[in-house]
C-alpha cells in the first residue's frame, strides 16, 4: 500500500500531489518543496535535493537513510534514487497529475453512458497525449513511461 499526500511549496503558490512508495518514508522526509516561482531562490544542494522541470524537492537525507536501513535497504541512497524509484515523488508524472487525471475523467464521463469502450479508448488517448506532452517538456518520471 502507498500513501498519497498533497503539499504546498515554500512560497505557497505551487501545489503538488506526492506519492510514498511502500510507505517507507514519512512526509517529514520532505524538508522543502520549491515550485518554479520559488525554486530560483533555493540554494540547490545535490546531496539533498532533486530538480524536475523547475520544481525542487529537498529531502532530509539523514532521516531517509535511517528509514531505509531500518527496513534492511541500502543506506547508499541519493535524492535521485528516492525520487526516481518513487519513494517520495510525484503522484503520477508531474506535481499536478492527480488533478489532470480527475479533469480528464470528468470531461469524458458522458461517454460512459453511451459506449464504455469508446470512453476507455478516449481516456487512454487523452492520458497518452498528456504523458507525451510531459515527456517533451522534460519531466523526469514521464521519461520512464
Amino acid at each position: 500500500m502507498c500513501m498519497m499526500e498533497s503539499r504546498r511549496c515554500f512560497c505557497g503558490r505551487g501545489f503538488a500531489y506526492l506519492h510514498f512508495r511502500d510507505n517507507l518514508l514519512s512526509p517529514e522526509v520532505l524538508v522543502n518543496l520549491y515550485c518554479p516561482e520559488c525554486s530560483p531562490d533555493a540554494d540547490f544542494d545535490a546531496e539533498s535535493m532533486v530538480a524536475d522541470c523547475d520544481w525542487i524537492m529537498e529531502y532530509d537525507m539523514e532521516v531517509a537513510r535511517a528509514l531505509f536501513q531500518k527496513r534492511g535497504l541500502p543506506r547508499t541512497i541519493s535524492p535521485e534514487h528516492i525520487f526516481d524509484e518513487g519513494y517520495l515523488t510525484w503522484q503520477g508524472f508531474s506535481p499536478g497529475d492527480h488533478e489532470v487525471r480527475a479533469e480528464i475523467k470528468q470531461r469524458l464521463a458522458p461517454l460512459i453512458r453511451g459506449d464504455l469502450n469508446q470512453y476507455l479508448q478516449a481516456l487512454k488517448n487523452e492520458w497518452l497525449a498528456h504523458v507525451n506532452r510531459l515527456k517533451a517538456a522534460g519531466w523526469r518520471r514521464a521519461q520512464q513511461a
